[in-house]
Formats: structure tokens, sequence, C-alpha cells
């Protein structure tokens, strides 16, 4: 295959010739044309992806409430050790471990008790909203793993 490329653009032309350095034009022309190529491959399965990834539900959690955004993991492994029910951080963990489960359970409602093979997360960001997450994740893999496989259900929801 032959391809002629035509610069008429000054600016263009300037771009090429910068860029090119010690390379032949016709070096660097094909350099560019392969690159060209890859990145619309790279493109095209980007596209794939994002349109394969729209078929699965995205959860979207709530934010843990401001004064516990902060809290490093030394501070939150001592409340989960102690066990208060009455301590604001396990109460705080435990609203949002109950609202992660209410909207896969209220998927999972809405779609005959089951739940799809994959879900998109917005993931959670602080390290509380971490740790209600796995906390979550973990009571849906022993519920999915509890039902085994005559459910529709899959541990990749988790």
């Amino acid at each position: 295959m032959i391809i002629t490329i035509e610069i008429t653009d000054e600016k263009q032309r300037e771009q090429f010739e910068a860029l090119r350095k010690e390379k032949s034009a016709e070096e660097f022309a094909a350099r560019c044309f392969e690159d060209g190529l890859k990145l619309a491959e790279h493109r095209e399965r980007q596209s794939q992806l994002e349109a394969e990834a729209a078929k699965h539900p995205l959860l979207q959690f709530p934010e843990a409430r401001a004064e516990f955004r902060d809290l490093d993991a030394a501070t939150l492994t001592a409340a989960l050790k102690a066990k208060d029910p009455q301590d604001p951080i396990a109460i705080e963990i435990t609203r949002l471990v109950s609202a992660y489960m209410g909207q896969v359970s209220e998927y999972a409602r809405q779609n005959g008790n089951r739940l799809p093979t994959a879900m998109r997360v917005d993931m959670p960001k602080a390290i509380i909203e971490k740790a209600a997450f796995e906390i979550a994740a973990r009571a849906i893999r022993a519920g999915v793993q509890k039902a085994g496989p005559a459910s529709n259900a899959s541990a990749a929801a988790a």
C-alpha cells in the first residue's frame, strides 16, 4: 500500500519537522502512521470496554459523614475490635454497610432475586467507606456461596 501525505498547513509542517529530528521524513511518517493505528485500535478497545461496562448496573454508595472521612486505619480497627454498638464509628460503619446492602438487595429484588454476574461500583474513597464496603462485599460473597450454583447469583458481584 502506498500512501502519500501532503502537508499544506505551515504549523503542521513545522510540528512534523520538529518532531522527526534525525529521522527521514518517510521513516517518521511511517512511524506516525503505525502509532496512529495503535491509537485507533486502543480507542476502539476502550469503546468496547465502555459499552460492556454500561451493560452492568452502577452502584453509587453514600459517602461517610464528614466527621468520619479522615479516620486513620488504627482508629477504625480499634473501634471495630471494641464491638461497642454505641460507638459513633461503629454506628457510621453500620449505616454505610446497611446502605451498601440495601442497594444490592434492591437490585436483586428488581431482577427476580438475582444478582448480575458483574457490577460496576463507584468505589469508596475514605478508609471507613472502604472498610464498610469490604464488610458488605464479604456478606454478599457468603450469601452467594451459601445459595450455591443453583442460584443465578455471582461472587463477582461483591
